[in-house]
């Protein structure tokens, strides 16, 4: 059951399906070792929204290579890994995630979007949950801002305890969007002339979000006055469907403030604060109807595939992002190796996607102890370990097979590993938040190319240009 993925194989994919709660030793064959097999699920859009077949082949690509390290560490651990489409729908992915804990029997979940993730977190705190056990749970694009808040409030108390987290269940591999809200006000102004924009007196944002991007919506209005001491006026209009997007788009970038009731002048920017597929299309739309005031969007647009769907249209579009990889060689050692398995450079968030991956399976090696007589590992074990994977004092662990073959035998010797990431070093803070560098993108040439860095982190929270 060699399977073919890419232009790499998944040497997961040769273990016969059925590992149980914690790992179960399943016999290879003739001839071969038996193998305790760990089954991760990866909740990852794959037909909606917010898709690109690359986060799948990041994830592909990191049990991979973390399979392929074992076997060269003569380990009888290994790793399998199960999907399920989310579509960057909330009750869909939670409903995948109820599938991959009790049929497929994953110990740990990597996860998508916010919406997604805190519908999957739920499960670990509502006590009626359809799911049969708790699982730690990694996502690479959840970005929300309630999201490891201990003092958010929900009307809705599982979707609060799920956002508050307060157990740490749930580890992000992604920026926090309250960051991104500063990151984007600094180029709002900078597109603006520092504010003087239309030049009727008011620096106004006009902000077209989806409800998915709520947080970062409302983070925008609170973020102005910290930038802009001049008069200024925000208005949030929120995306109905596509279908209606001239309607929207009149009431973005009239004079009359939607919310207020007043009229405050036109918008001097507009940011669009969407998932990929909206975004794209309300930028079409934008462009389409001839609409002069500058735009600006989230990190949602950054897709290379979204670039060859609306062409030019694009050029000159600028926003913020996470970078496409760490700026260390981590990062560079994971283009190459994405470069070799399938013969192009990943998406943004592709190593995000590979982190989320990566960093369970590296706890899982802890877990387990020693790789060649490993012990049980568990849910709950994956969780403790995951606070372990980063030791300061750790042996080095970067993204390859090499340092994966490494990081099973340092382990198995009872030492320490710090694991350097292809999105981020990934040392967690005590909610299981990291906060890597924002960047300033402009769409040149139908091609994102990047400019300075924002450094966002709780002693820098209005991220200052490095």
């Amino acid at each position: 059951m060699h399977r073919r993925l890419g232009k790499f194989s998944v040497l997961s994919a040769f273990f016969v399906a059925c590992a149980g709660a914690g790992g179960t030793a399943l016999a290879a064959p003739a001839g071969g070792q038996e193998k305790t097999v760990v089954r991760i699920g990866a909740l990852v859009d794959q037909t909606g929204a917010s898709t690109s077949p690359l986060f799948r082949t990041a994830v592909e690509l990191a049990a991979s290579q973390m399979n392929e390290a074992l076997a060269r560490a003569h380990s009888r651990l290994a790793f399998e890994v199960v999907f399920g489409d989310t579509k960057s729908n909330p009750a869909q992915g939670q409903a995948e995630a109820v599938r991959l804990i009790n049929q497929e029997r994953v110990v740990a979940l990597v996860s998508d979007s916010s919406g997604v993730t805190v519908a999957v977190n739920k499960l670990n705190y509502d006590p009626a949950s359809a799911a049969k056990r708790k699982v730690p749970v990694t996502c690479f694009q959840c970005s929300s801002g309630f999201i490891n808040d201990p003092n958010v409030v929900e009307s809705d108390p599982m979707t609060q305890a799920a956002e508050r987290d307060p157990d740490n269940w749930l580890f992000r591999v992604f920026y926090i969007a309250n960051y991104e809200a500063a990151v984007l006000t600094q180029i709002a102004l900078k597109t603006t002339n520092n504010g003087q924009g239309n030049g009727d007196g008011n620096f106004k944002i006009g902000i077209f979000a989806d409800g998915g991007h709520r947080s970062l919506a409302t983070s925008i209005a609170n973020t102005v006055k910290s930038f802009y001491s001049g008069p200024a006026s925000t208005e949030i209009t929120y995306f109905t469907s596509v279908a209606n997007l001239a309607a929207d788009w009149a009431k973005v970038v009239d004079n009359r403030n939607e919310a207020t009731g007043q009229a405050d002048g036109l918008p001097d920017v507009v940011i669009v604060a969407m998932l990929p597929n909206e975004a794209a299309e309300a930028i079409k739309a934008y462009r389409q109807a001839g609409h002069a005031i500058p735009i600006v969007s989230n990190n949602s647009f950054r897709r290379n595939y979204i670039l060859k769907q609306i062409g030019s249209v694009a050029n000159g579009l600028e926003g913020s992002s996470v970078t496409l990889v760490d700026k260390s060689p981590s990062g560079q050692a994971f283009l190459k190796a994405f470069q070799a398995a399938t013969g192009g450079l990943p998406e943004v968030t592709s190593s995000g996607a590979y982190d989320a991956t990566a960093s369970l399976m590296l706890a899982a090696i802890v877990a387990a102890g020693d790789a060649r007589k490993p012990q049980e590992v568990t849910a709950a074990g994956i969780r403790q370990a995951l606070t372990q994977i980063n030791a300061a004092k750790g042996v080095k662990i970067r993204p390859t097979v090499r340092d994966f073959a490494k990081a099973a035998r340092t382990v198995g010797k009872g030492k320490p590993i710090n694991y350097e990431g292809a999105y981020n070093s990934l040392d967690w803070n005590a909610v299981g938040d990291i906060y890597p560098p924002l960047v300033h993108w402009k769409v040149e040439n139908a091609q994102f190319v990047e400019y300075e860095l924002y450094d966002c982190n709780p002693q820098k929270p209005l991220c200052p240009a490095k």
